[in-house]
């Protein structure tokens, strides 16, 4: 679960914020020591755990001289002042942050392993986690790698996406541990009022099942990964989020408020009793556009001959709601097009009444199932923002920014 702990504390920034960083054992290890100084010069009180590999990058003395604190190795040494130290050093931050985070420790966090003390620290946290993944463009694209990642983000950890360039390694791709400045600027973000603070957010995501008999359905191949990371950003920038999914192949953030629905009807049901209560409606749900005119009670029987569904539209979900917005309501849609793409899209933001539409491209890498996204923003039938290919997290950070922008979400943020 994401804490949002530190936000009650008020200010935003990092002084007097307590941070322990981990360094994992990656030739992004010297990037760390520019970290803890730059983090130190922010007014944060930095402590420092090394792995054993990290060691052969950095001496601890570096971090120890950097921090003004000790780093300590082994968590098994004998203490006096703290018996169980991967908790009380657990207990005494306000985030981790893993940088360079290696594909090794990333397994580690993601199968919950805890066999050293940064890993035990971090298996202990309640505070917020944030990795910076660090390595080979290669390993980065490894599905093992990619599947960590994702089991990371669906547990609320916060995942700073590396960069792209020349790698140590002689090639050149992505991989890079974001630099310095930009994990400080997430982490301040992250301590002060966010901008969609007060912010009511209704989000629909994965698809629906329109149940033909007890075990068939029409359904379509949406994984509820786009949704789910609307969520998960719009809370971690202070909106209070309603989600309401059909069924999905990952698991839901932590938010406000969660309903799981399967069918269309059950969707339109859920989503019109949110509604009156929301400030933005973020509509990232495949919902079907037909459902059966009739189920039938029993399995229907394989025959001889062929088979014929008769089919009849579903309700316009999002239409139907942008149709009854009040003042100051805010309503994004989705369009998944094929082709022709900002022409439809343009059609079908001005025909349902949305104030934004987004248009995603069905591709390489692009549209359901992927873990990627190339996004179109629209205001009415104005073209304000796009996106080249770039991770669903990322994009969602895309919307979410402009959104956070509205005059009417400003007003709602107070």
């Amino acid at each position: 679960m994401t804490s949002r702990r530190s936000r009650s504390r008020g200010e935003g920034g990092l002084e007097g914020r307590k941070i322990l960083l981990a360094v994992t054992g990656g030739i992004s290890a010297y990037k760390s020591a520019f970290l803890v100084r730059s983090l130190v010069r922010a007014g944060a009180v930095v402590r420092v755990l090394m792995t054993g590999a990290a060691t052969r990058f950095v001496t601890p003395l570096t971090f120890e001289v950097l921090s003004g604190n000790p780093v300590p190795m082994d968590m098994f040494a004998s203490r006096s002042d703290a018996p169980v130290e991967h908790v009380e050093l657990a207990a005494w931050a306000d985030a981790v942050v893993i940088a360079p985070a290696t594909a090794d420790f990333i397994g580690k966090v993601a199968g919950g392993l805890a066999d050293d003390l940064p890993s035990a620290v971090v298996c202990a946290a309640r505070c917020p986690v944030w990795l910076a993944p660090a390595m080979n463009d290669g390993m980065w694209d490894n599905p093992a790698v990619r599947r960590n990642i994702r089991i990371l983000a669906d547990d609320g950890r916060r995942i700073i996406d590396p960069g792209e360039g020349d790698l140590a390694c002689g090639t050149r791709g992505a991989g890079r541990m974001a630099e310095p400045e930009h994990i400080i600027s997430e982490l301040a973000l992250s301590f002060g009022p966010g901008p969609l603070e007060g912010v009511r957010m209704l989000i629909t995501a994965g698809r629906t099942e329109e149940e033909i008999d007890p075990v068939r359905y029409i359904s379509n191949r949406s994984s509820g990964k786009m949704g789910f990371a609307l969520a998960r950003h719009a809370a971690e920038l202070g909106a209070e989020v309603t989600l309401i999914h059909g069924p999905v192949d990952v698991s839901p953030p932590a938010v406000s408020a969660v309903t799981r629905i399967g069918s269309s009807a059950e969707m339109k049901n859920a989503v019109s009793k949110a509604f009156p209560k929301c400030d933005v409606l973020i509509m990232a749900a495949a919902v079907a556009d037909y459902t059966p005119a009739s189920k039938a009670r029993g399995k229907i029987r394989r025959g001889a001959g062929g088979m014929s569904l008769d089919l009849e539209p579903t309700a316009d979900i999002l239409a139907g709601l942008a149709g009854r917005k009040k003042d100051g309501q805010v309503v994004v849609g989705f369009a998944l097009e094929s082709e022709d793409g900002e022409a439809s899209a343009r059609r079908k933001g001005v025909a349902k009444g949305c104030n934004y539409i987004i248009l995603n491209m069905i591709g390489d890498g692009t549209g359901f199932g992927t873990d990627t996204n190339r996004i179109t923003v629209f205001r009415g039938k104005r073209k304000i923002a796009e996106t080249g290919l770039v991770t669903k997290s990322e994009a969602a950070s895309a919307i979410l920014e402009i959104l956070s922008k509205d005059r009417h979400v400003k007003k709602a943020a107070g």
